[in-house]
């Protein structure tokens, strides 16, 4: 029920009554006072509750009754209802907010051009640069470049000025090493490749270096260990190593005689520090050996931005949204060893 009409009601009526008591007589009283001293106090009631549901005495630190009053922070317009604080914005700027963009070398201080694709919240990527922005709009810039992996920003459009400024990581090598961690051993040495008899236990554990100030795959990626169909078991754990994978990867072995498991790795992995990190992968033999001098593989194939049909720029090994098994990323990353025996 809007109480309003009751409170201008009675403010009327006591402004009313004030009018009515200077119209007595001289001298008559009204409750004991002075006709026109309760007149007074009666017609100053009355416009006090008058001005009061018209919310005119706000100013004064006094609540609103009832309704909305409008009021101003800086360029934003707010309401505040019934008394309580601020309620909502209605996204009230003095002029239309702008964009300017740039995506920068992580490390330095480089430039880092290409195509640039320009999201709306709710709309379809495009190439089309977005100057003039709507406040409280979510906008996401990102670049594709063929040298320079971009991680796209998205944010949400204020009043006046929006730089957007991404980070860009420049594509490096890696380098791959593996450790027999039974033998003591180099595995890329062929006289300590890991022999197993049946049933037998071999333990290697992955070294992966990136570059300083750059990397091979800042995003993540897929990590494939390729072997063959005889072995039993293949495990792979590390603290870069995620509990599932989120990517998508089509894999053919290199022999019929082979098969692969998948593993999600974290961006993490080749975070741009160079700094070494390690993977403990344990294999377990099958009834026979694999024969000396058969190969296995250790692959570490990056993800990648890239912008689907329908519009999204989305991250995976490859462009599974479009249906296309064409890589997202860069780089396949392969560390190749030998069996002893």
């Amino acid at each position: 029920m809007d109480t309003s009409y009751i409170i201008y009601g009675v403010g009327a009526i006591l402004a009313l009554i004030s009018v009515a008591s200077f119209t007595r007589k001289k001298k008559e009283k009204i409750i004991g006072m002075n006709k026109n001293l309760f007149g007074f106090l009666f017609l100053i009631a009355g416009v006090f509750f008058i001005l009061w549901q018209a919310n005119v005495l706000v100013d004064l630190g006094l609540p609103a009754l009832s309704g909305t009053l409008t009021q101003y922070v800086g360029d934003q317009q707010v309401l505040a209802v019934a008394g309580t604080s601020v309620t909502s914005s209605i996204g009230k700027c003095t002029y239309q907010p702008t964009a300017t963009y740039a995506t920068i070398d992580k490390f330095g201080t480089t430039t880092v051009s290409g195509t640039s694709y320009y999201k709306p919240n709710g709309e379809k990527a495009t190439t089309t640069a977005i100057t003039n922005l709507n406040k409280d709009t979510q906008y996401t810039y990102w670049v594709s470049n063929s040298s320079y992996y971009v991680k796209p920003l998205t944010k949400t459009a204020g009043c006046g000025g929006n730089p957007f400024q991404t980070d860009a990581w420049s594509n490096s090598s890696v380098s791959l090493s593996g450790y027999d961690t039974v033998a003591h051993a180099s595995t890329t040495d062929g006289a300590s490749n890991c022999s197993m008899g049946a049933n037998d236990l071999c333990n290697i554990e992955v070294s992966y270096q990136g570059t300083a100030k750059a990397s091979g795959g800042p995003f993540g990626g897929v990590m494939v260990i390729e072997y063959n169909s005889t072995l039993s078991s293949v495990t792979a754990t590390g603290s870069e190593i995620l509990a599932s994978n989120p990517h998508h990867l089509t894999y053919t072995t290199s022999a019929t005689t082979h098969t692969s498991k998948q593993w999600g790795y974290a961006s993490s992995m080749d975070d741009g520090t160079g700094n070494v990190k390690k993977v403990n992968i344990q294999v377990k033999n099958g009834a026979s050996a694999v024969g000396a001098g058969s190969v296995w593989y250790v692959k570490f194939i990056d993800a990648n931005y890239y912008v689907t049909n329908d519009g999204n720029i989305v991250l995976d090994t490859e462009k599974y949204q479009n249906d296309d098994t064409t890589r997202a990323g860069f780089n396949t990353h392969t560390l190749t060893m030998y069996w002893g025996a």
